[in-house]
């Protein structure tokens, strides 16, 4: 033989050496996922004394993201192995199994078949290391407040001691919700239990509020049977202790940054004459607008209090600085503009970056047509100074079209803010301003009629776009009637206003107070949104709460 055939054989049984198992190719496509066929310990036993878990399946499977996928409660810890060998997956903890302990274990899609990927379904394993075994199990869903989207992969855990933070402290039970954001925590002890629920994005078991969304439930739940229906909400809000960031002084302003949004001010100290004072871009800046002697410095008591009412009081001093601000100009930008048909107002809010040091009507008014003029006054304004935004409202009867019975070019009416209708406190003017005033006829909206059943006493029903903005809104009613709805895509909002201050409220976990309920109207078809058509009634709804 020669030294080629030799050294052929050789690369075939080194080739035939490093064979590994692969993914089957050719054939039908597999779409039956992995089924259980064996484990150690069994589904169910107890006075196991063992420490690995060996689960063998009736084909080859794999293992996808098994640190989070498979969840194991209560904790054994974070060093786990998991080796998946043909058709058997073995799971060890780093340290044995806590004695007369029940432990759980959910597979969600951490274990599939080499083919095709297919998760085992349903997937469940549960045994004591004593000799009886906890079957009690809570079971809910997970919502988003001012929101219908479903959330994902979001974290459901349970504590019992009072000193528990869920800001701080990792819980023992847990699992994970699934697409349809429903959750099952299985395997308890009866007793009570507090539930919260994070998204946990860092998967460090513990509430990023800076980053995360979470939702809670302020009484605990008593577990002397199953419970069903649970339902938790998440919010976006920073739980995280109020402070002042930075103080800045130039020659015009002084700046007080917060760490955070905050919710009200109070200032003391102050006269009129010595300073305006305003929030900045967000409600994280308060700008004081200096109106004193160079040399003088005014000491300033501010108290403060954020959404999760944890409050600052704190002093501090105004005074001039050399440092020059940088020159910004006047500019105004629009908020809100509609008209509305049932209370025949027009509405017009916008927002200004400077304090606004006088009005100028002469410059502002509505023309109806080449004849008729509307002037306004000062009761026809509302200037917010510490949210620098302005809120015209006027009553005005709607123009009917005539242009089809003649052939005159229409008058379009308009709102006109003239160059210089307002002055800053930099003395520096507006820009000009016209918005066109289109008038919905009446026989082009719709109405959407119902009514409410609820124990609540306070709360607010809106009538929001697509977008999510406001249409309109009614306050406690027990008939539902919104009427000259204009014909779009709509949805149907309720906020609960339980301590009924007009605004929705984030609650606070160390307060023991939840967040105010949102409730999105949903139609028998599971659907949020719906159209309304001119001349055309939705209706009659039921909405309870």
């Amino acid at each position: 033989m020669s030294l080629r055939y030799y050294i052929f054989i050789i690369i075939c049984i080194m080739f035939l050496g490093c064979a590994s198992q692969t993914t089957p190719t050719g054939g039908p496509q597999d779409k039956i996922p992995p089924e259980l066929t064996e484990s150690n310990p069994t589904n169910g036993q107890k006075n196991f004394k063992g420490k690995i878990i060996e689960l063998t399946f009736n084909e080859d499977v794999k293992l996808k993201d098994p640190k989070e996928e498979v969840l194991i409660t209560p904790s054994p810890g974070k060093n786990i192995k998991y080796i998946a060998k043909r058709n058997k997956v073995i799971i060890e903890p780093e340290n044995p199994w806590t004695d007369s302990t029940t432990y759980s274990f959910t597979f969600r899609e951490g274990i599939q078949d080499i083919t095709e990927g297919n998760p085992a379904e349903n997937l469940r394993l549960a045994f004591s290391t004593g000799e009886s075994i906890d079957s009690l199990q809570i079971n809910g869903n997970v919502g988003i407040i001012f929101s219908e989207k479903i959330p994902e992969k979001i974290t459901v855990a349970l504590y019992q001691s009072d000193t528990f933070n869920i800001f701080t402290h990792s819980p023992i039970y847990f699992t994970k919700t699934n697409k349809k954001g429903n959750f099952s925590l299985q395997n308890l002890k009866a007793g009570d239990y507090y539930i919260y629920a994070f998204e946990d994005k860092n998967k460090n078991l513990k509430i990023e509020s800076k980053s995360e969304k979470f939702g809670f439930l302020s009484k605990p739940i008593n577990l002397p049977v199953n419970i069903d229906s649970i339902k938790i909400d998440l919010i976006t809000v920073d739980a995280s202790p109020l402070t002042i960031t930075s103080i800045r002084h130039t020659d015009k302003t002084t700046r007080v940054r917060f760490n955070k949004s905050v919710d009200s001010l109070k200032i003391e100290g102050l006269k009129k004459t010595e300073s305006l004072y305003a929030y900045g871009d967000t409600q994280n800046e308060v700008i004081f607008y200096q109106q004193f002697n160079l040399e003088d410095s005014i000491k300033i008591r501010l108290t403060t209090q954020d959404s999760v009412y944890q409050s600052l009081d704190t002093t501090f001093y105004l005074k001039y600085s050399q440092t020059k601000m940088a020159k910004e100009s006047f500019s105004l930008k629009e908020l809100i503009y509609n008209y509305d048909l049932a209370s025949k107002q027009l509405r017009h809010k916008l927002s200004f970056n400077k304090p606004i040091a006088k009005v100028n009507f002469d410059s502002l008014y509505i023309k109806m047509d080449s004849l008729t003029t509307i002037n306004f006054n000062q009761r026809d304004i509302i200037v917010d100074t510490l949210y620098h935004t302005l809120y015209l409202v006027t009553k005005l009867e709607a123009k009917l079209d005539s242009s089809k019975q003649t052939k005159v070019k229409p008058f379009k009416p308009y709102l006109r803010y003239g160059k210089g209708t307002f002055v800053s406190i930099d003395q520096d003017s507006s820009k000009a301003i016209t918005k066109n005033i289109v008038f919905l006829k009446e026989e082009d909206t719709g109405l959407i009629t119902g009514k409410i059943e609820t124990k609540e006493k306070n709360y607010e029903v809106q009538l929001l776009y697509a977008d999510n903005s406001i249409a309109q809104k009614l306050r406690s009613p027990k008939e539902l009637n919104f009427k000259y709805v204009e014909a779009k895509d709509y949805k149907l909002l309720v906020i609960i206003d339980s301590n009924a201050n007009g605004k929705w409220d984030p609650g606070s976990f160390q307060k023991q107070i939840e967040p105010e309920k949102v409730i999105f109207y949903k139609s028998d078809e599971g659907k949020y949104s719906f159209p309304i058509r001119a001349n055309w009634e939705y209706g009659p709804l039921v909405i309870k709460f």
